[in-house]
């Protein structure tokens, strides 16, 4: 990318006058006013009444907040002890709601993040070798990119990571080249490579980790083979979900958890058919999300049935408990999706068809949100452009859909506070270079990073790197 990845054109004095002028026409919405304290009455020119019978109010007014919040306390560690005592009563998708409830605070614009997209700044990179279906994840304040395909077609051992503090590379290894893993993190601490096709084309078991506070790399195994599994990072645990199991199935529905003592204890999906769906997990509301993708409807049989997915199953990170969820409500193939503040978002896809009364595939705008507070999935929205195995991931407040396209460069961006995705004829932020078969991921919630693929509609692997920094400091 060399010379022509600059940074986004900041807006000029003017555009920033008229941001500030409409953010304090919106302060004075009767939704605003709703929302002031009773002490401040609006005059007619919009100041504030000083009289000192207002500020009378306004003295009982913060007496009577005092004592609110004093309740709000009070209540808070109440819900706490009945939430501990209604455990064994309730169903794990009651328990999942009341989570939501007393961790979700919507409106608040995430910490260490720049709340403005025109203001983040966009910078390149290379990979130290070209290759695709690199496997990424962050841990910490680094961001690693694993493994992949190499432009001859062999598979790659290659870890290149990247420190958002220092701003440096480096190189490392995997124990055996591989292609189609499976990478997250756990406790902060280890990021995992796991599963993947050796060179004979066969699931594997071997996990590599790397110790983000040492630097140094072990193995473990899992207890099923796997390629593609996919990795649901629930914080003191990871579940490693799903994959291609190199059997008559071909699918797995084996989901190996492995907790933050790097020790693995195995259970299974609920749902009816083996599924190579989406992990898509929400810190706010503590909940993680299986779904959508591709399921064998015939698992065993000598033919198999590969159809889009309705399959959803929802985890809870507190407990690492499995329970199968609401029916997805429009299945495809090649979507994308991710989370933020209570709100999933699965975004693009494609559809196949018979190929003369109707196109053989079709491409979705179509975007699908999961309301984690009412555990169910709400009406759909529309991205600015149909896109297919998009690339999604969380930044602060907002869910970034980029690549799967190649009719824009730019961002789909969703706000989880207002529900709505960013419609705005000023500048928005936009890949560099159009690739398919990508790595993304996000570091410190704050950093997006897009690396490798293939250009040119897929002629050619990349090293290119490109990054999106919304971080504060």
């Amino acid at each position: 990318m060399g010379k022509s990845a600059k940074a986004f054109k900041r807006p000029t004095k003017k555009q920033k006058e008229i941001k500030k002028t409409t953010k304090a026409q919106a302060a004075l919405t009767p939704a605003a006013d709703k929302e002031r304290p009773s002490s401040m009455a609006r005059t007619s020119s919009g100041g504030v009444s000083k009289s000192k019978s207002i500020r009378k109010k306004a003295k009982v007014a913060s007496v009577m907040t005092r004592a609110s919040k004093a309740k709000k306390v009070t209540r808070l560690a109440w819900v706490k002890i009945e939430q501990r005592r209604m455990a064994s009563e309730m169903n794990i998708a009651g328990l999942l709601v009341l989570t939501v409830l007393l961790f979700a605070v919507p409106g608040l614009a995430a910490p260490g993040v720049i709340d403005d997209i025109y203001d983040w700044v966009f910078s390149g990179a290379m990979l130290s070798e070209p290759r695709s279906s690199v496997a990424a994840t962050s841990v910490g304040n680094i961001a690693l990119f694993a493994g992949g395909r190499l432009q001859n077609g062999s598979y790659s051992d290659v870890v290149d990571i990247y420190n958002r503090k220092s701003k440096t590379w480096t190189v490392s290894r995997l124990s055996v080249a591989r292609s189609e893993i499976g990478a997250g993190s756990v406790g902060n601490r280890y990021a995992l490579f796991a599963g993947g096709f050796d060179s004979s084309f066969k699931p594997m078991t071997l996990v590599d980790v790397f110790d983000a506070q040492t630097g140094q790399w072990s193995q473990i195994q899992l207890n099923t083979p796997r390629a593609a599994p996919r990795l649901l990072d629930l914080g003191s645990v990871v579940a490693v979900v799903g994959g291609l199991s190199g059997d008559l199935q071909y699918l797995s529905k084996a989901v190996d958890y492995v907790d933050a003592n790097l020790t693995v204890h195995s259970t299974s999906l609920p749902s009816e058919y083996p599924q190579l769906g989406l992990p898509i997990f929400d810190s706010t509301s503590g909940i993680g999300l299986y779904t959508a993708g591709y399921q064998n409807s015939r698992p065993g049989e000598r033919f198999n049935d590969f159809e889009p997915s309705n399959q959803t199953t929802i985890f809870a990170a507190a407990s690492a408990s499995l329970v199968a969820g609401p029916l997805f409500p429009y299945p495809r193939w090649g979507s994308g999706g991710a989370a933020a503040n209570g709100m999933f978002v699965v975004g693009g896809g494609h559809m196949f068809g018979d190929g003369s009364s109707e196109p053989l595939t079709t491409v979705t705008d179509r975007a699908d949100v999961f309301h984690a507070q009412t555990q169910q999935w709400g009406q759909a929205l529309t991205l600015s452009v149909p896109r297919d195995y998009p690339l999604v991931q969380t930044v602060g407040d907002y869910v970034v859909f980029l690549a799967g396209t190649q009719a824009t460069k730019a961002l789909d961006i969703f706000d989880s506070r207002t529900g709505t995705f960013i419609v705005n004829p000023r500048h928005t932020p936009a890949l560099y270079t159009l690739r398919d078969d990508a790595a993304a991921v996000t570091v410190d919630g704050c950093l997006l990073v897009v690396a490798g693929g293939t250009v040119y509609q897929g002629r050619n692997a990349t090293a290119s790197v490109e990054i999106f920094d919304a971080c504060k400091s």
